[in-house]
Protein backbone atom coordinates (compact mmCIF):
# COMPACT_ATOMS: atom_id res chain seq x y z
CA UNK A 1 0.00 0.00 0.00
CA UNK A 2 1.13 3.54 -0.66
CA UNK A 3 1.56 6.25 1.96
CA UNK A 4 -1.75 7.93 1.14
CA UNK A 5 -3.66 4.65 1.64
CA UNK A 6 -1.90 4.04 4.95
CA UNK A 7 -2.84 7.54 6.16
CA UNK A 8 -6.47 6.99 5.16
CA UNK A 9 -6.61 3.64 6.98
CA UNK A 10 -4.99 5.14 10.09
CA UNK A 11 -7.57 7.97 10.03
CA UNK A 12 -10.44 5.47 9.66
CA UNK A 13 -9.11 3.38 12.55
CA UNK A 14 -8.92 6.48 14.74
CA UNK A 15 -12.46 7.58 13.75
CA UNK A 16 -13.92 4.12 14.38
CA UNK A 17 -12.12 3.33 17.62
CA UNK A 18 -10.03 0.35 16.60
CA UNK A 19 -8.16 -1.64 14.00
CA UNK A 20 -9.92 -2.44 10.74
CA UNK A 21 -9.84 -6.22 11.07
CA UNK A 22 -11.22 -6.94 7.63
CA UNK A 23 -12.23 -4.68 4.76
CA UNK A 24 -13.59 -5.02 1.25
CA UNK A 25 -15.17 -2.86 -1.40
CA UNK A 26 -18.95 -3.22 -1.52
CA UNK A 27 -21.87 -1.78 -3.46
CA UNK A 28 -24.64 -0.94 -0.97
CA UNK A 29 -27.98 -1.52 -2.67
CA UNK A 30 -30.15 -0.48 0.24
CA UNK A 31 -31.96 -1.41 3.43
CA UNK A 32 -35.35 -3.10 3.47
CA UNK A 33 -38.13 -0.64 2.72
CA UNK A 34 -35.86 2.41 2.37
CA UNK A 35 -35.43 2.53 -1.40
CA UNK A 36 -32.44 1.82 -3.61
CA UNK A 37 -29.14 3.50 -2.70
CA UNK A 38 -26.65 1.87 -5.10
CA UNK A 39 -23.54 3.40 -3.50
CA UNK A 40 -19.96 2.14 -3.68
CA UNK A 41 -17.91 2.15 -0.52
CA UNK A 42 -15.92 0.24 2.05
CA UNK A 43 -17.41 -2.51 4.23
CA UNK A 44 -15.21 -3.27 7.23
CA UNK A 45 -15.10 -4.69 10.75
CA UNK A 46 -13.93 -2.99 13.91
CA UNK A 47 -14.41 -5.23 16.94
CA UNK A 48 -17.94 -6.61 16.83
CA UNK A 49 -19.20 -3.90 14.46
CA UNK A 50 -19.72 -4.20 10.73
CA UNK A 51 -19.34 -0.69 9.31
CA UNK A 52 -20.16 0.65 5.86
CA UNK A 53 -18.88 3.98 4.57
CA UNK A 54 -19.52 5.23 1.05
CA UNK A 55 -17.24 7.21 -1.25
CA UNK A 56 -18.07 10.34 -3.16
CA UNK A 57 -18.77 9.48 -6.78
CA UNK A 58 -16.64 11.07 -9.43
CA UNK A 59 -18.84 12.64 -12.09
CA UNK A 60 -17.95 12.31 -15.73
CA UNK A 61 -16.95 15.41 -17.69
CA UNK A 62 -20.02 15.16 -19.94
CA UNK A 63 -22.30 14.94 -16.92
CA UNK A 64 -20.75 18.08 -15.44
CA UNK A 65 -21.38 20.05 -18.63
CA UNK A 66 -25.12 19.48 -18.61
CA UNK A 67 -26.11 19.13 -14.98
CA UNK A 68 -25.36 20.72 -11.66
CA UNK A 69 -23.45 18.51 -9.30
CA UNK A 70 -25.50 17.37 -6.31
CA UNK A 71 -24.07 18.10 -2.90
CA UNK A 72 -22.38 14.97 -1.55
CA UNK A 73 -23.67 13.64 1.76
CA UNK A 74 -21.63 10.78 3.22
CA UNK A 75 -23.50 7.63 4.18
CA UNK A 76 -22.05 5.72 7.08
CA UNK A 77 -23.70 3.17 9.34
CA UNK A 78 -22.78 0.27 11.55
CA UNK A 79 -24.34 -3.03 12.51
CA UNK A 80 -23.47 -4.91 15.69
CA UNK A 81 -22.65 -8.53 14.85
CA UNK A 82 -24.83 -9.46 17.86
CA UNK A 83 -27.85 -8.05 15.96
CA UNK A 84 -27.31 -10.23 12.87
CA UNK A 85 -29.67 -13.20 12.54
CA UNK A 86 -28.18 -14.59 9.33
CA UNK A 87 -26.16 -13.72 6.25
CA UNK A 88 -27.03 -15.37 2.96
CA UNK A 89 -26.78 -14.96 -0.78
CA UNK A 90 -30.07 -14.10 -2.50
CA UNK A 91 -31.19 -13.29 -6.02
CA UNK A 92 -30.61 -9.62 -6.94
CA UNK A 93 -34.16 -9.05 -8.19
CA UNK A 94 -35.65 -10.46 -4.99
CA UNK A 95 -33.35 -8.32 -2.84
CA UNK A 96 -34.34 -5.21 -4.78
CA UNK A 97 -38.04 -5.97 -4.21
CA UNK A 98 -37.38 -5.94 -0.48
CA UNK A 99 -35.50 -2.64 -0.74
CA UNK A 100 -37.95 -0.89 -3.09
CA UNK A 101 -41.32 -2.34 -2.11
CA UNK A 102 -40.77 -3.33 1.52
CA UNK A 103 -41.31 -7.07 0.91
CA UNK A 104 -40.57 -9.24 3.94
CA UNK A 105 -36.82 -10.06 3.91
CA UNK A 106 -37.34 -13.17 6.06
CA UNK A 107 -39.11 -14.84 3.12
CA UNK A 108 -35.96 -14.84 0.97
CA UNK A 109 -34.02 -18.07 0.93
CA UNK A 110 -30.41 -18.87 0.07
CA UNK A 111 -30.00 -19.42 -3.66
CA UNK A 112 -28.86 -22.72 -5.14
CA UNK A 113 -25.33 -23.32 -6.44
CA UNK A 114 -26.58 -23.33 -10.05
CA UNK A 115 -28.36 -19.98 -9.61
CA UNK A 116 -25.15 -18.51 -8.13
CA UNK A 117 -23.44 -19.18 -11.44
CA UNK A 118 -26.27 -18.16 -13.76
CA UNK A 119 -27.71 -15.06 -12.10
CA UNK A 120 -26.58 -11.89 -10.37
CA UNK A 121 -26.75 -12.21 -6.60
CA UNK A 122 -26.47 -10.04 -3.52
CA UNK A 123 -25.58 -10.62 0.11
CA UNK A 124 -28.48 -10.21 2.49
CA UNK A 125 -27.65 -9.31 6.08
CA UNK A 126 -30.83 -10.09 7.99
CA UNK A 127 -31.11 -8.55 11.44
CA UNK A 128 -32.96 -9.94 14.44
CA UNK A 129 -35.41 -7.01 14.26
CA UNK A 130 -36.58 -8.24 10.82
CA UNK A 131 -34.84 -5.58 8.70
CA UNK A 132 -32.17 -6.42 6.13
CA UNK A 133 -29.27 -4.79 4.30
CA UNK A 134 -28.24 -5.73 0.75
CA UNK A 135 -24.71 -5.57 -0.66
CA UNK A 136 -22.75 -6.69 -3.66
CA UNK A 137 -19.48 -7.59 -1.93
CA UNK A 138 -16.28 -7.53 -3.98
CA UNK A 139 -14.41 -10.14 -1.87
CA UNK A 140 -17.37 -12.35 -0.99
CA UNK A 141 -15.22 -15.39 -0.23
CA UNK A 142 -13.00 -13.39 2.16
CA UNK A 143 -16.05 -11.80 3.80
CA UNK A 144 -17.69 -15.19 4.37
CA UNK A 145 -14.44 -16.66 5.73
CA UNK A 146 -14.02 -13.74 8.14
CA UNK A 147 -17.64 -14.05 9.31
CA UNK A 148 -17.32 -17.80 9.89
CA UNK A 149 -14.22 -17.20 12.03
CA UNK A 150 -16.11 -14.59 14.07
CA UNK A 151 -18.94 -17.02 14.83
CA UNK A 152 -16.63 -19.61 16.42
Amino acid sequence: MDEESNKLLAKMELENGGKLEYRTYAQFLGKSGEGTKNLGGLLFFVGNRLIYEDFERQSSTMFLLFRKKKEYVKLKFQISTDDIERINLVNLSQGLKVVKYNKDPKNLTEISTLRRVLFRNVTQILLKDGSAYYFEIFDLKGFNTFMSLQNK
